[in-house]
């Protein structure tokens, strides 16, 4: 068995499911159990995506005992409230990246720099015999975040803020959308995430005035227009449409997927 291990914050569940519906060289869908793996479970299923939930020693036992050569991807999805602390963060995925080596053939972590806690994981992982990849740009360079990921870089992330004319603007994925409240709590914004009146005194001080609303052309989230709308209204902000792209998830992927050379010659 061949296996691609992608350990990923759930902000990026719809890239990862686009990645693996267009991907028809994979067998097979393993998803470490856990309470935040929930929304992505959803997914596949609504998208009739085979998928095997199981434990870590299960994974283990499929390894062991499959004599199969087919490609699979293991998903282990980490949630959102380690972007509460960077250092918390680090610790947790390098932690996942140690444990996921053991039977990995490729891990790619689908995470930027997240605060720069990030920037030094392929040296620190270059002992390991399975090669470990973060989300890049074209040019080589980690992601600073999930926007700039959405954006497709830093060059059109600094584009779009040129373009706002000098007023602050928040920007929402469709993920970031559907859990905006709960990441205000997590950005510290305010410690009730319905409590927007706190919120709005944050982004008032901080001079944002409008929002932007990233498509990125996937709509596994099927309130993202409402969640959008909603989050306007709580702050009195403007919507503007920004044109996003799943590119850098694309090419992330593939380097990880080509850099696997057990089965050299398969993929």
């Amino acid at each position: 068995m061949t296996f691609m291990c992608m350990i990923a914050c759930r902000i990026f569940e719809d890239e990862i499911v686009h990645l693996i519906r267009n991907d028809a060289q994979i067998s097979g869908v393993f998803i470490l159990d856990s309470p935040d793996a929930v929304g992505i479970l959803s997914k596949l299923s609504e998208n009739k995506i085979h998928y095997t939930v199981c434990s870590p020693d299960e994974v283990k036992n499929i390894v062991h005992y499959e004599q199969d050569e087919d490609y699979y991807i293991l998903l282990n999805i980490l949630g959102f409230s380690l972007d509460a602390s960077p250092q918390l963060l680090k610790e947790n995925v390098y932690e996942q990246v140690g444990l996921m080596s053991e039977y990995a053939d490729s891990i790619l972590i689908l995470y930027g720099l997240c605060g720069n806690v990030l920037g030094n994981i392929n040296r620190d992982f270059a002992h390991l015999s399975c090669p470990v990849h973060i989300l890049r740009e074209e040019d080589g360079e980690i992601i600073d975040d999930c926007i700039g990921a959405s954006l497709g870089g830093r060059k059109p992330y600094l584009a779009v803020l040129k373009g706002a004319g000098g007023e602050g603007m928040y920007f929402l994925t469709p993920m970031g959308a559907a859990f905006w409240k709960e990441m205000a709590v997590i950005a510290r914004l305010t410690n009730n995430p319905d409590n927007t009146a706190m919120t709005k005194i944050v982004f008032d001080y901080a001079g944002y005035t409008k929002v932007g609303k990233i498509n990125t052309g996937l709509d596994y989230e099927k309130s993202f227009g409402t969640k959008v709308e909603e989050f306007a209204k709580s702050f009195d902000f403007r919507i503007v449409d920004i044109e996003g792209t799943v590119r850098i998830s694309e090419q992330s992927y593939q380097r990880a997927k080509d850099s696997i050379r057990k089965k050299e010659g398969r993929l």
